[in-house]
């Protein structure tokens, strides 16, 4: 858990960290494609064989062909795919818990949020195994059991999961759904 006593709204996930990460492994890719035929002509004083039929192509392209129309759309598209990735804000990665009347702020993961209220349903008896997902508006948690009748480790699990917010008492998420499926 950390606390914050500055300022009222929890860290969020950067939102141009998809578009970020999408034209830096473009820009890798053609920096080294690019390093590589410039480095081949530097040495050998011709563009590598390999290469050297897309090269001459390229260079003997006009403005208005259709290639060149097709590489615009292309590169505006992707354009637009990265400049709506960035305006779209990430969700906040934390949730706050422990709000009182004490100034500052204690915020703690989704992940160990999860894994708190994971750890509590599985100590609970009849349950095999439990996984637990800490979306925007609600907590899911899908429980297991061996048990022939699940309406008690159903009703276990969905005490422990309460007596796990009541402790934390997480400002996010409060609505858990608890949903009990038998293994064979």
């Amino acid at each position: 858990m950390s606390a914050r006593t500055r300022g009222s709204g929890l860290i969020r996930r950067p939102p141009r960290a998809i578009p970020v990460g999408l034209l830096a492994v473009v820009l890798l890719a053609v920096g080294g494609l690019g390093s590589w035929l410039l480095g081949t002509y530097l040495v050998d004083g011709t563009w590598p064989s390999a290469a050297s039929a897309t090269v001459d192509t390229i260079s003997g392209t006009g403005i208005g062909s259709p290639e060149m129309r097709i590489a615009a759309v292309v590169l505006a598209v992707v354009g637009l795919a990265l400049l709506l990735a960035a305006l779209v804000p990430g969700r906040p990665s934390r949730v706050l818990v422990l709000g009182d009347d004490v100034p500052g702020e204690t915020a703690i993961s989704r992940r160990d949020l999860a894994r708190r209220i994971q750890r509590r349903t599985e100590n609970v008896d009849g349950v095999h195994s439990t996984s637990v997902a800490v979306r925007r508006r609600r907590i899911d948690v899908a429980v297991e059991t061996v048990v022939d009748d699940p309406a008690p480790v159903t009703r276990g699990a969905k005490d422990a999961v309460d007596r796990a917010l009541a402790e934390l008492r997480p400002a996010g998420p409060s609505r858990p759904r608890v949903r009990t499926h038998r293994r064979s």
